[in-house]
């Protein structure tokens, strides 16, 4: 290759290298495994290859159907811009940012390393990079793009690529939190989705509509939906690292019990959440409860695990009062007056021992005063049994949950 090839190249990879260094830096948790991310960024550039297959698929549908009314391209300019409109929209649009959308969807949501709302943001640029760096290239070195598409695709479609991709990874990542620690779930995630179809469909068509009107006003809108791009861009990634949370907070005290694993149940690691130590194995872990208040609560946990209310749980530092005793509220106690009502057992001074029953019967008489026999009643000891919480199981996977869970802490599904 020529020095301009390379110099092509570069250009056409260096908007994703910069906007990945931007998003991993402002990251607040700890680093994503490199390995992770290359595999999500090559799984989803060759999500490209359906995303083609489908686009044929609808732009064939299209012609049909708009055909049918007379619109199409080259019919005359308004049919074209019609034409254009639908296609960008329902076509073009919907089908490359549903390829991002599933590939972290089904690829990411669920693994064990996204376990804070930040990393929804790292795992879709990276979707969304993967997708578009390949595009890129294509249309490029393919499609005899050369130097000078390669600088407008680096300003302009690689930008639009990634901020669609954040917006989704910030909201899968609220999604999440918001899933594994039981609360309402609106799947802010979908929006999210509708929103980024909507942004690639109007930023397609206003740079589509200079090709078939010979007239300024689309330079002019593109202009303000590229600060509107960057402006979102960098407003999503400031929001996600000033609301970075763990997402794994009451579900791996109550589910995994200390283990870090996947959340598919696979292989534990040995990577530490909160930055705190294992608890014990063995005999000890038998003997280990995070939420018990006289235990020894290890170094590093949470201060909300800690702290009475935050999560529903008891504070572990708490000073538990004793009940109060028989001589409160003037001698009566919260049984009333104990003395009283206390049967009094006789006291003997001598005698043999107790000769199976007959407690008035004794072989040495002389060490005990006559005294008429008495009779005791002994009511029967009520005891209380604990209500039983209903059991409640998951249907998707089985996994057994709290009354009050609305989703499963395994699998995330709603109940």
């Amino acid at each position: 290759m020529d020095l301009l090839t390379y110099i092509t190249l570069a250009v056409a990879l260096l908007p994703t290298i910069v906007i990945m260094l931007i998003v991993i830096k402002n990251a607040r948790a700890e680093k994503e495994p490199f390995k992770k991310l290359a595999a999500v960024f090559a799984i989803s550039a060759l999500s490209t290859i359906p995303a083609i297959i489908l686009e044929l698929i609808g732009g064939s549908v299209l012609d049909r159907v708009l055909g049918g009314f007379g619109i199409a391209k080259g019919a005359s300019d308004n049919a074209t811009a019609i034409y254009e409109f639908f296609e960008l929209f329902f076509v073009v649009g919907l089908f490359e940012e549903a390829c991002k959308y599933f590939t972290f969807k089904w690829i990411i949501f669920n693994d064990r390393d996204f376990d804070n709302t930040y990393d929804g943001v790292i795992y879709g640029a990276c979707s969304a990079l993967g997708f578009a760096t390949l595009e890129n290239l294509g249309y490029i070195f393919l499609n005899g793009g050369g130097l000078s598409v390669a600088i407008m695709r680096a300003v302009l479609s690689i930008p639009m690529h990634a901020v669609t991709g954040i917006v989704m990874g910030y909201h899968f990542g609220v999604t999440k939190y918001r899933r594994y620690n039981n609360l309402i779930d609106t799947h802010p995630e979908r929006k999210a989705f509708v929103f980024s179809v909507i942004l690639h469909g109007i930023y397609d068509l206003l740079a589509t509509l200079p090709s078939i009107y010979n007239t300024i006003l689309p330079f002019a809108g593109l202009l303000v939906v590229m600060i509107f791009i960057y402006a979102t861009m960098g407003r999503t990634i400031k929001r996600a690292k000033r609301e970075s949370h763990n997402i794994y907070n009451r579900y791996y005290y109550e589910q995994l019990g200390g283990q870090y694993q996947d959340m598919k149940g696979g292989k534990t690691t040995s990577k530490k959440v909160f930055g705190m130590p294992l608890p014990p194995m063995g005999t000890a872990r038998q003997q280990f409860d995070p939420y018990q208040p006289y235990q020894n609560i290890p170094q590093g946990m949470p201060p909300s695990m800690t702290q009475s209310g935050s999560m529903g749980f008891p504070n572990p530092t708490a000073q538990y009062a004793p009940p109060p005793t028989q001589t409160e509220n003037g001698g009566q106690g919260v049984y009333g007056n104990a003395q009283q009502n206390m049967p009094q057992q006789p006291v003997y001074s001598g005698g043999q021992p107790y000769n199976g029953g007959n407690a008035n019967v004794y072989s040495n008489t002389d060490n005990y005063s006559t005294q008429p026999q008495r009779s005791y009643t002994v009511s029967p000891v009520r005891t209380v049994q604990p209500v039983q919480e209903p059991e409640k199981y998951c249907g998707n996977c089985g996994a057994k949950m709290s009354a009050e869970a609305k989703f499963c802490p395994i699998c995330g599904s709603k109940t």
